[in-house]
């Protein structure tokens, strides 16, 4: 089965899920809730698209009542929720060369949040940044991926090297919520809330502390492991859609545009249109397609106006947006709002 174009491990989904299972959830229940098959659960290959991972979030904090879910749940997570990527960070032989390996390998979890390391100076910077496709139809999920990460940041650093890392500061895109004790607990500081992006910031040595499970060999095995699966995986994708997915997780105050596209691939406009005609496609048939799926997902949200929405994919007047929603829904964008 091909994966959808924004994912996560379906391991992410299961730990959320049974923290609302351990408040009293019914299994059988919350999985219909959120359109996945229990036995998808246990499945080590599956994957979640954006929508389930959202309800997801959205269900186990219905049934939790607790809006800091993720930031309570990443105080219990290990590196084994990232499978073979876990077990290479805690064969590493400290803690920044484990979470250069987060970033390199994190598409093997992945491809819906970018974990990026930063040693600047005498300083380290952990970055956890949802895709813009998060922000504009999930904000509230996006809010819980990143509590979860940056708290279990510091759960993980206390289980590689027997000793927590508390940074010197942290740095939330999400506005200041009117009580921050939980996270003055977990972080030992209070956050810089509505800034321009997430990340731990640390004392380099900090990170340089050496792991308990060190072991080179079983280190060398896993990153041989991760290193073929990654490019198996890069090896299998069309590069329809591999088109498709740079639309999709540089969506941010507007639509990628051609020029946009073949600069994050590295190639030429020619070059593009080529391969996509090879495989029966063309770059205005995927842009089309990648309109539609947003403009359905920004009316469901119904944060913006049509007006607003037009602008985002492109649009230079509303009335363009509306003739071509209707083409591909056969309604227009305020009947089906309206739905």
């Amino acid at each position: 089965m091909d994966k959808p174009d924004l994912w996560s491990s379906m391991a992410f989904v299961r730990n959320v899920a049974h923290a609302a299972v351990r408040k009293g959830a019914n299994l059988q229940q919350f999985c219909h809730a959120i359109g996945v098959a229990p036995d998808m659960l246990e499945q080590a290959d599956a994957v979640a698209d954006l929508d389930v991972c959202a309800r997801v979030w959205d269900e186990s904090i219905r049934l939790t009542g607790d809006p800091l879910l993720g930031l309570h749940l990443g105080e219990t997570s290990s590196p084994a929720l990232a499978g073979m990527v876990g077990y290479l960070m805690e064969s590493s032989p400290d803690l920044l060369t484990a979470f250069q390996y987060v970033q390199q390998f994190s598409r093997a979890v992945t491809n819906a949040t970018d974990f990026i390391v930063e040693t600047r100076g005498d300083e380290f910077y952990y970055h956890i940044e949802p895709v813009p496709a998060w922000y504009h139809r999930y904000p509230e999920a996006a809010r819980q991926i990143v509590d979860h990460a940056m708290s279990a940041f510091i759960h993980i650093t206390r289980m590689l090297c027997g000793k927590a890392q508390y940074p010197q500061r942290v740095s939330m895109r999400c506005a200041r919520p009117r009580d921050t004790r939980e996270y003055v607990r977990i972080f030992k500081l209070e956050p810089q809330f509505g800034q321009s992006g997430n990340y731990l910031a640390y004392r380099l040595r900090d990170m340089q502390a050496p792991l308990l499970g060190h072991n080179p060999a079983l280190n060398r095995l896993f990153k041989s492991l991760l290193e073929e699966q990654i490019a198996k995986t890069r090896g299998q994708e069309s590069y329809a859609n591999e088109v498709r997915r740079v639309m999709l997780q540089n969506f941010n105050t507007t639509l990628p545009q051609l020029p946009d596209v073949v600069m994050y691939l590295h190639t030429s406009p020619r070059t593009l249109q080529r391969k996509l005609q090879e495989e029966g496609t063309s770059f205005l048939a995927i842009a089309e397609s990648v309109k539609s799926e947003l403009a359905i997902g920004l009316l469901k949200k119904r944060t913006l106006t049509i007006s607003e929405i037009a602008y985002k994919l492109g649009y230079a007047e509303p009335s363009v947006f509306i003739r071509a929603f209707k083409k591909w829904t056969g309604t227009s964008p305020g009947a089906y709002a309206a739905d």
